[in-house]
């Protein structure tokens, strides 16, 4: 026997949903004729597809190496179907997304706008977090896409670039520093940053280190919009996002501090697992490149 186009598709959702039960609503199945379908499949390839991981389902080895060539037979469907019918399908469905805290709160709300404007049928399910976190979520598919700052990067990976997001040496008035800093004057200071391995604390810790010198006080704080607002309140110095605190700048509740050296650009980039691009992702990120345009949300 070979294996069904229906199995295969079958095989593709439940990989990128991450359940049996998720990828029955998806295909307008009951979920026995999914468990069924991969039973068949299992039994022809004579091959475990998937582990239960919690309660979600994982991708075996054999099941890693089957996913991409699912994935370009999902493709290779939607297009005859289209052909068939003479119509191209409306991009709809449920995108799963990640999102940078400075991201969401900047640019989301346009975002949104768009996709209901352009594409009503798409729905986002969203996560805000440090890029790290967001990382890890789409290497293991609890995430369709994220964007991100500085990924570590990752082989299963495609990593689009997207801009520069500018970030300030931020500080109270009540601290009393000078405009002008280095990191030898700040290592007194308590640095306030995401906990380790988040691109802020690389890029914090980065610009001490490149002086041989470590801040004395650190103050991990999974929050950007928290470590905002610990800054204002005098509590300590940090590398923020420029954008997320503008308005504080603009009324003089935060100064910008002008470091001797810059630290490491902020990168902003959308990742996505390789096998897993499709016409309704591709969507999803044009409308927020569109978003990101509008707001000069980055720089080059």
């Amino acid at each position: 026997m070979r294996p069904t186009t229906a199995q295969l598709e079958t095989f593709f959702w439940i990989a990128r949903l991450g359940s049996v039960k998720e990828a029955a609503q998806h295909l307008n199945l009951a979920q026995p004729t999914i468990s069924l379908r991969l039973q068949e499949l299992e039994a022809q390839f004579q091959r475990t597809l998937f582990e239960r991981g919690g309660r979600r389902l994982v991708l075996t080895f054999a099941g890693e190496a089957l996913l991409p060539r699912a994935a370009a037979l999902v493709q290779e469907l939607t297009g005859i179907r289209e052909l068939i019918t003479g119509e191209a399908q409306s991009t709809g469905g449920v995108v799963r997304v990640g999102l940078s805290e400075t991201f969401a709160h900047i640019c989301l709300s346009g975002w949104m706008k768009l996709l209901a404007r352009d594409l009503p049928g798409v729905q986002l399910d969203i996560a805000v977090g440090t890029s790290a976190e967001l990382e890890h979520q789409v290497v293991e598919r609890r995430l369709d896409l994220a964007f991100v700052i500085n990924p570590v990067g990752d082989p299963k990976l495609a990593v689009i670039p997207l801009g520069i997001q500018d970030v300030t040496w931020a500080a109270a008035p009540e601290l009393e520093l000078p405009r002008q800093i280095t990191p030898q004057l700040l290592a007194s200071q308590i640095v306030i940053t995401n906990p380790h391995p988040s691109p802020m604390y690389r890029q914090i810790i980065d610009w001490f280190r490149e002086d041989g010198i470590e801040p004395e006080k650190i103050c991990r704080c999974t929050s950007v919009t928290l470590a905002t607002e610990l800054v204002r309140q005098g509590h300590g110095v940090s590398l923020l996002p420029t954008p997320l605190i503008e308005p504080y700048l603009r009324n003089g509740a935060i100064l910008s501090l002008l470091p001797s050296r810059q630290p490491t650009p902020s990168r902003l980039y959308c990742i996505y697992r390789f096998a897993e691009q499709n016409r309704l992702l591709d969507a999803v990120l044009a409308a927020a490149r569109s978003a990101i345009e509008t707001l000069n949300f980055l720089r080059n």
